[in-house]
């Protein structure tokens, strides 16, 4: 086969474009549901819990303590889960039962609260099992997967799906194994789309969020939206709000 230089990035742009219009499209009524339970959340002044394992941990990353982001986002941190310390041990971990109880009870979840769970195959024991403790604590569970790759790959003992679980499945359009990329004569493919998709899905929903509070009356200084420490009064914004959301957010800075 012959190279043709850039020839794979921009197939690769135009797949992960296809994937995107269609998730916002054909899911525009749940986001938009997802998105008003959010604005509930906060104007009640809960919490929107976050929890992934693996590379879905990175949705939790982009969802904490980030410019142009949501003061009610907490994450459930758990460093054994994250792969920088042992790929082989995350890996264990999230598909070890029992783990989701220890994991929630640090956070005291409260009834009224939400659960964010990404998971990209959706069938790992931890993810699973962290939202059937989430619904005992009556807090409203969303899930993000791939349901296509959900439905095809093995379960674990609990012998069910995330989707199956949450209260709003969200489908982040991906395919069994994530990358979606096909290489000449290879059997593999490269590319995965998950994390991209991933963040526009729930970046989607925090705007979609401050736009329905906007709407409700929520004057701007009162939007629970952390600034860039690089803007001008950046500071003093960002202090009113660590101080109220420091309380229930331990991961919060001082």
């Amino acid at each position: 086969m012959e190279y043709i230089q850039g020839s794979a990035i921009q197939n690769f742009f135009q797949a992960i474009q296809s994937i995107q219009t269609n998730v916002l499209e054909s899911q525009r009524e749940n986001l938009c549901l997802v998105a008003r339970h959010m604005a509930d959340t906060v104007q009640a002044g809960k919490r929107i819990l976050l929890f992934g394992t693996g590379h879905s941990h990175l949705m939790v990353e982009e969802a904490f303590y980030r410019a142009g982001g949501i003061a009610a986002a907490t994450p459930i941190f758990s460093s054994a889960l994250m792969l920088h310390e042992d790929a082989q041990i995350s890996s264990r971990l999230e598909r070890t039962p029992g783990v989701a109880a220890i994991l929630l009870e640090r956070y005291r979840p409260l009834t009224g609260e939400m659960l964010f769970v990404f998971s990209n195959s959706g069938v790992n024991c931890l993810p699973v099992e962290v939202a059937l403790e989430a619904k005992k604590l009556d807090l409203y569970v969303v899930s993000v997967s791939a349901l296509e790759y959900a439905k095809i790959a093995p379960q674990s003992a609990l012998g069910m799906r995330l989707d199956q679980v949450a209260d709003l499945a969200l489908d982040n359009g991906g395919v069994p194994g994530d990358a979606i990329y096909q290489l000449e004569n290879c059997e593999w493919r490269v590319g995965p789309s998950s994390t991209i998709v991933g963040a526009l899905i729930w970046n989607s929903l925090v705007v979609e969020c401050f736009s329905i509070l906007q709407a409700r009356g929520v004057s701007c200084d009162k939007l629970p939206v952390f600034a860039s420490l690089n803007m001008k009064g950046a500071a003093e914004h960002n202090q009113v709000l660590l101080d109220e959301w420091r309380k229930v957010n331990p991961h919060l800075p001082r």
